[in-house]
């Protein structure tokens, strides 16, 4: 799996894209956000975790806050940022993708950015 910021290109920018995955990568992402969910994890760092790899540079993680934040930023680290209960209903959205569909999903949109997964990038 990719990940990566996109900051301009499209009228949908600034987003984060999930993309390049597998159904097993897809899996491995939506265990760990039930984990999240859950309250089994605070944060689920997405290349140590899910194997994904950050393009340039943009590793990101997902965390628990107390808010629906979305994406924020410290340095060089990223995160984004949701209540437990709206890492549960973003589990449900990442289902079909574990079943080997094929297209895109936005899966979040707070604090201006959104966060899409695209089994090819496109949307």
């Amino acid at each position: 799996m990719k990940v990566e910021l996109l900051t301009d290109g499209s009228p949908d920018c600034p987003l984060v894209r999930l993309y390049d995955f597998t159904p097993a990568e897809a899996e491995a992402l939506r265990a760990g956000v039930r984990r999240l969910a859950d309250g089994q994890c605070k944060q689920l760092d997405l290349a140590a975790d899910c194997d994904a790899s950050p393009m340039g540079g943009f590793a990101l993680s997902f965390v628990v806050g107390r808010r629906d934040v979305g994406l924020t930023s410290e340095g060089r680290r990223h995160f984004w940022e949701l209540r437990s209960e709206t890492w549960d209903n973003l589990e449900g959205l990442l289902g079909p993708f574990v079943n080997g569909l094929t297209g895109y999903q936005w899966l979040s949109n707070e604090g201006g950015t959104a966060l899409l997964i695209s089994t090819n990038g496109h949307w």
